[in-house]
């Protein structure tokens, strides 16, 4: 049996908190998940999330950027953040004894970022030069097209960096007030792994948060328009670079669990049809692979190759023949098996850390309001049928496809 005992508590003012209690842990992690992302921003403040990201680690009104540095390699931990078109998270792993330097150091700057002027003119910097990277990125340029061709007109077609305008016009009093307006208690949920108490870890976030309003949450308004089925691009690089999609399904969609699986057998492993067939056999690209994404009120489904210029005929010709063919004659048992299999195994590994442990329970709790604890999810998995995923990529596949291509100059 499991050694974890998980437990949810909900404070004042929307504040969530989950703990996970792992006797046999000698590390902690700790999370502050905020449900504010780049698809809730204003166009001239497109960016504002990973701005912020990249801020509230320059300290707090108490303590300074090179007093977090130095604590965190001090005791030899790990302390990062991320920005995603829904929310930010702001994580810390260290030695179990250390836990009252990791959750008060991650509650201090939530609460009470120190920012100046200064560093925000310096952290600017560092994101343009990020931006810059991405764009002579020619995989992360044809995966930003295609996203903006499935959602035109939508900030989830927005590059969750902003753009080097938004970036560039964005002021100190611009970012303190999108951190006043969201980074409060019904917008946020702390979470905590390790051999913890969690009445304990309870009482400590509320008071660490006792600054903080209730506050509000986003309110989201559903993708309407309709795709850009062609979205091409002419760069100097050596080969072409192709992801194809469609809108896919949401977060609260019970045929995620089909299409999760089916994504392990278009494109989610070495043994999977397009690693076959593409790579293995044909020799046509070195990188190809299917993923899929999910948002409260739509998602993705992609796949993408790099080959030469004169393939990308042919790649997408055998996408498209063994994509059909899942639809009219299902994959085999042994695919299935393979399939279902990969698919636990990974989840089983991914989870085997308190890190990920902590950013899994944070992550449910924070977009589905409840903890879906992993027997849960492998059972549903388990579930899926050849027909369930005949159905669900006929579905998901009825949509019309958008194609972006980033090719080399002739």
């Amino acid at each position: 049996m499991t050694p974890y005992t998980t437990r949810v508590a909900r404070l004042s003012g929307g504040l969530r908190v989950v703990t996970q209690h792992d006797p046999t842990a000698r590390s902690v992690a700790v999370g502050a998940w905020v449900g504010v992302g780049n698809r809730d921003e204003a166009p001239a403040i497109a960016g504002a999330s990973h701005f912020l990201e990249h801020l509230l680690f320059k300290g707090s009104s108490t303590r300074g950027a090179r007093e977090i540095a130095e604590g965190i390699d001090a005791v030899g931990g790990d302390l990062n953040a991320f920005t995603s078109k829904e929310y930010t998270a702001f994580h810390a792993r260290v030695p179990a004894k250390d836990l009252d330097f990791g959750l008060d150091t991650l509650l201090d700057v939530l609460s009470d970022p120190g920012f100046s002027d200064a560093e925000v003119d310096a952290e600017r910097r560092v994101i343009l030069e990020e931006l810059a990277w991405s764009a002579d990125t020619p995989d992360d340029v044809v995966h930003q097209n295609l996203a903006l061709g499935l959602f035109p007109d939508h900030s989830l077609g927005w590059e969750v960096l902003g753009s080097a305008e938004s970036v560039g016009g964005m002021r100190a009093d611009d970012i303190r007030a999108f951190h006043d307006r969201w980074y409060r208690r019904a917008n946020l949920v702390v979470a905590v792994v390790g051999n913890v108490d969690h009445d304990d870890i309870c009482a400590r976030v509320d008071t660490g948060l006792a600054s903080l309003e209730a506050g509000e949450v986003p309110t989201r308004i559903p993708p309407v328009a309709p795709v850009e089925p062609e979205v091409a691009m002419v760069r100097n690089i050596e080969q072409a670079h192709v992801a194809l999609g469609w809108r896919g399904l949401d977060q609260f969609d019970d045929d995620r669990f089909a299409l999760a699986v089916a994504n392990q057998l278009i494109g989610g492993g070495w043994s999977s049809r397009l690693f076959q067939e593409i790579r293995e056999k044909r020799g046509m690209s070195y990188s190809v692979y299917s993923s899929m994404g999910s948002y409260v009120d739509a998602g993705t489904f992609s796949i993408y190759a790099g080959t030469s210029s004169d393939r990308v005929g042919e790649l997408c010709d055998v996408v498209e023949f063994e994509l059909a063919d899942l639809v009219e004659n299902g994959p085999g048992e042994r695919e299935m098996e393979v399939a279902r299999g990969g698919f636990e195994g990974g989840t089983v590994l991914a989870l085997e850390d308190a890190g990920s442990r902590m950013a899994q329970l944070a992550t449910n709790l924070l977009v589905r309001d409840r903890v879906i604890e992993v027997p849960e999810y492998l059972e549903r998995v388990r579930a899926v049928t050849v027909a369930d995923v005949q159905r669900v990529l006929s579905k998901v596949l009825s949509g019309t496809q958008v194609r972006s291509v980033v090719e080399p100059r002739p």
